[in-house]
């Protein structure tokens, strides 16, 4: 796959290549777009904010809001990657604008979720909620299904860190149904993920195994090691929490071998904590 994505990236500089031996602005901006994007995929994020950055630019000396506001979007996704939070938001922010402005509904909402998600990042938690509702909205009023679903989850995870936790298990369980409607398993798993951690704030750790075993075998079932360790170490805290040691300590000893093959090392360090903490409250109980 990711072999992949760096012949995209090779193909898109051969096409910008081409449009600038024309002088074709126009192919020009389309090619440093979708090199920017290629460029995201295989995680070369400096890259891909300084081609972004150009074809912002491009765009803008034709009045093409239209493409602009695509290209922000994009661009406001680079730099989050790379924590720039504040210049990420103020790229969505003016992706929303202009998506708005030229009419297209879909392309704001997407742009309001990658804001949603930036401003979460940046702990800016009620304008992340905001913007996660405007999208959901959008969603709905077009019966994009997935993107509701997608729009739930987020919204989720911006309710439980304002500790508004009933409403996050609604939004969350709302989004694994939707999931699970289009057999998306991937993002039913994240979906379910988010809900076993809702439902450990709440105390209703029953519940919460059952999301988190239900994710660890969805993410399983694909291979996606990253998202099956995130289950187990989310599965430990919640049997942790009840004193089951010995089923916590078996958790974080996978989502700690996962983790170290996947050369994830502050998750590891996560995993490791946890493992930790519950040997000495064993220790602590047994004495």
């Amino acid at each position: 796959m990711v072999r992949r994505f760096e012949e995209a990236v090779d193909a898109h500089t051969q096409d910008l290549a081409i449009c600038r031996e024309f002088g074709d602005r126009r192919g020009v901006g389309r090619a440093l777009n979708n090199l920017g994007r290629a460029a995201q995929l295989v995680r070369r994020f400096e890259e891909a904010i300084d081609v972004l950055t150009q074809a912002v630019t491009v765009f803008g000396e034709f009045g093409d809001r239209h493409g602009e506001g695509q290209v922000l979007n994009n661009l406001g996704v680079a730099l989050r990657e790379v924590r720039r939070f504040e210049e990420a938001i103020d790229d969505h922010t003016q992706a929303v604008t202009a998506l708005r402005e030229f009419g297209d509904r879909r392309g704001e909402g997407l742009a309001l979720n990658n804001l949603g998600v930036t401003l979460r990042e940046a702990c800016r938690f009620e304008e992340a909620i905001d913007a996660h509702t405007q999208d959901l909205a959008i969603c709905r009023e077009f019966g994009d299904r997935r993107g509701e679903g997608l729009a739930l989850n987020n919204l989720g995870v911006a309710l439980r860190e304002v500790c508004r936790f009933e409403e996050a298990i609604d939004a969350h369980t709302q989004a694994v149904t939707v999931f699970r409607e289009f057999g998306d398993r991937r993002d039913e798993g994240r979906a379910l993920n988010n809900l076993g951690l809702a439902l450990q704030f709440v105390r209703r750790f029953e519940e919460a195994f059952d999301a988190h075993t239900q994710a660890v075998t969805v993410f399983r079932e694909f291979g996606d090691r990253r998202g099956e360790g995130l289950a187990l170490n989310s599965l430990g805290l919640a049997l942790r929490a009840v004193r089951r040691f010995e089923e916590a300590i078996d958790a974080y000893t996978q989502a700690t071998t996962i983790f170290r093959d996947t050369g994830d090392r502050y998750s590891e360090s996560t995993a490791l904590n946890g493992w930790a903490i519950t040997h000495n409250e064993r220790w602590l109980r047994q004495s």
